[in-house]
């Protein structure tokens, strides 16, 4: 489970352990998943002014830190640091949240549309009018609690305990 990079950096480490061919999670949760560091995604503009959270101008700095001082935009579209641009063939279930007041809700909505594409089992959630990792604000928003009660159930469905005696 991740949340905004954490997101990414999940659906990084999963594609990297299946190039390995090593076991996998059962699942993964990933809340508003940071997975295109290109910001090529259209919510970059659409939501930048409403969201209260993330503004372009800092994602992409974050973005050229993480390319490195060699930076191009070329490199911001490398499976290695977007997630969105590798495979999600063989992934394990998701469950990935979005708000449609977050700047990166088409990193989510995208990494949705692939994984589906690739046969994933993938369970999406919208925070309508929600900003970046809104269920991380569930003391203030019923709709967080709600989305953190969804993700719960759905962790039981996919983990069963055995007792043994």
């Amino acid at each position: 489970m991740g949340d905004s990079a954490g997101g990414g950096l999940a659906f990084l480490t999963i594609q990297a352990l299946l190039a390995r061919e090593l076991p996998v999670p059962h699942g993964v949760i990933a809340l508003s998943p940071w997975t295109d560091l290109s910001t090529s995604g259209e919510s970059y503009i659409r939501n930048e002014k409403i969201d209260p959270l993330l503004d372009i101008e800092n994602v992409r700095w974050a973005a050229s830190l993480i390319a490195g001082s060699n930076q191009s935009q070329l490199r911001l579209y490398d499976p290695l640091i977007s997630p969105l641009f590798g495979s999600f063939e063989g992934f394990p279930r998701m469950y990935v949240t979005a708000g449609t007041a977050d700047i990166i809700e088409d990193d989510s909505r995208r990494v949705v549309k692939k994984a589906q594409d690739a046969g994933v089992d993938v369970t999406f959630e919208e925070g309508l009018h929600l900003m970046h990792i809104y269920p991380l604000f569930f003391p203030y928003f019923p709709e967080a609690r709600n989305t953190l009660d969804n993700i719960n159930k759905w962790m039981q469905t996919i983990f069963t305990i055995k007792y043994t005696h």
